[in-house]
């Protein structure tokens, strides 16, 4: 997934980038550009998946910017970070392919990782392959085919779409960077992949319903699992 980074202060791309590469692995190809010019004749190469941009550059409007890029480059989707809510009034009406205004002083870091991994499952969904080479039998399974994760004690269960279950001696903590957006961890112990979830047990949100199956939510979790599969059924939303 190639994405572009629209940011005029050397500090916050680094911080973007730093971020992408930690959290973001699937963002393989990730280049900053200071400017509009020099995006256009640096990225002249390359085709852009995504476009994170700042709103208010020094010395130009990000918003035209991506106006620009995104006549360049149809379908690009485009995520706007901004310190100043007042800005992102008219992006939506102006720009119909913004995906996400976030602020940046409102946990943006979560919200971008969860935006981009929506994204990057949209645009790989039939693809996108869990690859482990640290278990004893290296393991390769597409991740449309995993329903939930849940470890126990030592052990950690894949549930699959067929049925089967794939036993790993393996860590949640080594899995998460490896799944997309379309997975989240609901609890200590259990990852859920949201395009499987029909539903939630009620007001109380104890529970993600898939199928006959249920996936526990812990109270810790509570919060961001209901953001999270807000945004995950009605797509792409207003950060």
């Amino acid at each position: 997934m190639t994405v572009w980074l629209l940011e005029d202060e050397p500090a916050a791309a680094r911080q973007l980038q730093d971020f992408l590469r930690l959290h973001c692995t699937y963002a393989d190809d990730v280049r900053w550009f200071r400017s509009l010019n020099e995006a256009g004749t640096q990225g002249a190469a390359a085709v852009p998946d995504a476009l994170i941009a700042d709103i208010q550059l020094e010395e130009e409007s990000g918003i035209d910017g991506a106006e620009a890029l995104s006549r360049q480059f149809p379908g690009l989707k485009v995520i706007f970070l901004t310190a100043n809510p007042a800005l992102a009034q008219d992006v939506f009406a102006s720009l119909p392919q913004v995906a996400a205004v976030l602020f940046k002083d409102m946990g943006w870091e979560e919200r971008l990782k969860r935006y981009l991994g929506k994204l990057y499952a949209e645009l790989d969904s039939r693809n996108a392959r869990l690859r482990l080479d640290i278990t004893a039998t290296p393991l390769d399974l597409p991740l449309r085919g995993i329903r939930y994760i849940a470890h126990d004690r030592n052990d950690t269960m894949i549930h699959r779409v067929s049925g089967e279950s794939v036993r790993l001696r393996v860590k949640l903590e080594d899995l998460l960077p490896r799944l997309d957006g379309r997975f989240l961890r609901c609890g200590k112990s259990f990852i859920v992949n949201l395009g499987y979830v029909d539903g939630v047990d009620g007001p109380q949100w104890n529970y993600f319903r898939l199928g006959f199956e249920t996936v526990p939510i812990s109270r810790a979790y509570k919060a961001a699992a209901q953001e999270a599969f807000h945004e995950w059924k009605g797509g792409l939303a207003r950060g």
